[in-house]
């Protein structure tokens, strides 16, 4: 498509240009020797050679990731599934301190000391002091009512996949820290 662009310009501007078929590399010097040496060549025996093992490793990265993917993908029940369908995307952020990429990777997984920790102490699991019903993540992040005006400040979605892909994680951090659950992640 170049080739008829620059054509096209060049008889635009008032140039005459004469196109030439060349039907071989007859009578060219380099490209007739370049043609016999493909040709010697598919008559010689392949030889096998070691390879470097590193050659090897892209390929192997990807078989393993393709073999996890079929894995991760048979777990549909699982919770981060739905929020990380793709394995290898859930990258740590190098824009965070490790502080808050830990409370950020908490929240992503659904599994935070202030929701999950009555699991070592067997005591019953917290219950949100306004609604009543169990605290998740989902509930404090997404549902609760006490944080509906603080949350529209910082964020308007609807699924914690959402939030997580959509919303930056500075803000996320930010609005966790302005509910007072920051350090109870």
């Amino acid at each position: 498509m170049h080739i008829v662009g620059e054509h096209w310009r060049l008889e635009k501007s008032g140039k005459h240009v004469e196109l030439c078929w060349i039907p071989s590399h007859i009578g060219i010097t380099g490209n007739e020797k370049a043609d016999a040496a493909a040709k010697a060549a598919l008559c010689q025996q392949i030889t096998f050679s070691k390879l470097p093992a590193t050659d090897l490793y892209p390929s192997i990265g990807q078989y393993c990731s393709s073999e996890w993917q079929v894995s991760w993908d048979s777990c549909t029940s699982n919770k981060l599934h739905a929020i990380i369908p793709i394995v290898g995307s859930n990258v740590m952020k190098k824009c965070l301190n490790r502080r808050d990429s830990s409370v950020l990777n908490r929240v992503q997984l659904g599994h935070t000391r202030l929701t999950h920790s009555h699991l070592l102490s067997g005591e019953p699991p917290p219950i949100c002091s306004v609604c009543q019903i169990p605290l998740t993540v989902q509930h404090f992040m997404l549902d609760c009512p006490q944080f509906t005006v603080k949350r529209a400040k910082y964020f308007t979605v609807s699924s914690l996949k959402d939030l997580l892909y959509h919303v930056n994680d500075h803000v996320i951090v930010d609005f966790i820290k302005d509910i007072g659950f920051y350090d109870q992640l």
